[in-house]
């Protein structure tokens, strides 16, 4: 046979023989106490009083023992009451921690999906510019060459049209590139400053007029193995983020250097800067400083990603008033996770 498991007491049969031993305790004290008094009233010799009272002293000992059970009992009540409430929080909390991430993930799909669809767009968009600039310029050069060596100013407007179609192209080439989901899906040796130099140039549209960009590059003959569309979102990002933190003008110094495994790269603004209490969480997707509509806090998310990718790290320093730099490091070599088609 099967021998039954002991159960253990619930916290209403608890609770109730608790109060029960309590409350027999108390009464049966309070009976001893009036015997007691009796026996004290009836006797007039200390020795005959001592020897009546022995008897009733042992039971009023047995009832303080019978109420001090029923308050250990009482207070294991309370104990375990507040070890259940504890759990039940904890369990809530782990709930409302899993609908959070849930709500993340959903957020986080739902923006990825979004990005497809402009990449998609402007993918298109790029052709359909491309189609229009390339009768542009072959018109520009055929008029070029027809043109009287005599008519200067004629032939610098024409010249003119041919170099700012060459550049628009240019952006629009690295554009479609960022657009592309497979475009620099493998590693390969990367110039960094070269990289700086190609992102400032998509970048250019979105600076502010007022805030001045200077360059401290000294990785001219150095190269690294990176995925350049990779270090192109993460550079284009810190320098979207440092233009839209001087709105009112200011200073982008982007500087590189190296030492004998690592390349590094800096970007620092005199914008508002960050406050102490965020800086720890601008990493973390979806945080962002910014008012509604105007971010989404994925850009350094993304940034934090791309060198963690790369078996780099990224720092933050700012301060309130001053600005904020980020510093990159990156190894010159790694070896790529083969697992990962997108890093092999």
């Amino acid at each position: 046979m099967k021998q039954s498991k002991p159960r253990k007491w619930t916290a209403g049969v608890l609770l109730s023989v608790s109060l029960l031993l309590i409350l027999i305790g108390t009464c049966a004290a309070m009976l001893v106490f009036r015997r007691c008094e009796q026996i004290v009233l009836s006797h007039d010799s200390h020795e005959a009083l001592l020897k009546a009272l022995r008897p009733d002293a042992l039971a009023m000992l047995v009832c303080g023992g019978v109420i001090v059970v029923g308050l250990c009992l009482l207070m294991i009540f309370f104990l375990r009451l507040v070890g259940r409430s504890h759990r039940q929080i904890r369990a809530l909390r782990r709930k409302n921690e899993a609908v959070e991430q849930l709500n993340r993930q959903l957020q986080s799909l739902a923006h990825h999906q979004r990005l497809e669809i402009i990449a998609t767009l402007t993918s298109s968009i790029a052709h359909e510019f491309n189609n229009l600039l390339t009768p542009i310029m072959g018109y520009s050069l055929l008029a070029l060459e027809k043109i009287p060596e005599t008519d200067t100013e004629l032939y610098d407007a024409l010249l003119a049209v041919y170099d700012a179609s060459q550049k628009a192209k240019t952006i629009i080439s690295r554009l479609s590139d960022l657009s592309r989901t497979n475009s620099g899906a493998f590693f390969r040796e990367v110039s960094l400053d070269e990289l700086v130099r190609k992102t400032l140039d998509v970048a250019a549209p979105a600076k502010p007029e007022q805030v001045e960009v200077k360059l401290n590059l000294n990785c001219w003959d150095q190269r690294l193995r990176a995925n350049e569309l990779q270090l192109s979102q993460l550079l284009l990002n810190l320098i979207l983020n440092s233009f839209q933190a001087m709105p009112e003008g200011g200073t982008l110094t982007i500087g590189t250097w190296f030492d004998e495994d690592t390349l590094f790269l800096r970007v620092a603004d005199t914008g508002c800067g960050i406050p102490e209490t965020d800086l720890p969480h601008i990493f973390e997707p979806f945080f962002t400083t910014k008012k509604a509509g105007a971010g989404t806090g994925l850009g350094l998310a993304i940034a934090a990603q791309v060198a963690e990718d790369h078996h780099g790290t990224i720092q933050a320093s700012s301060k309130v008033g001053e600005g904020t730099a980020f510093t990159v490091a990156l190894p010159r070599f790694f070896c790529p996770d083969p697992q990962n088609p997108t890093k092999s």
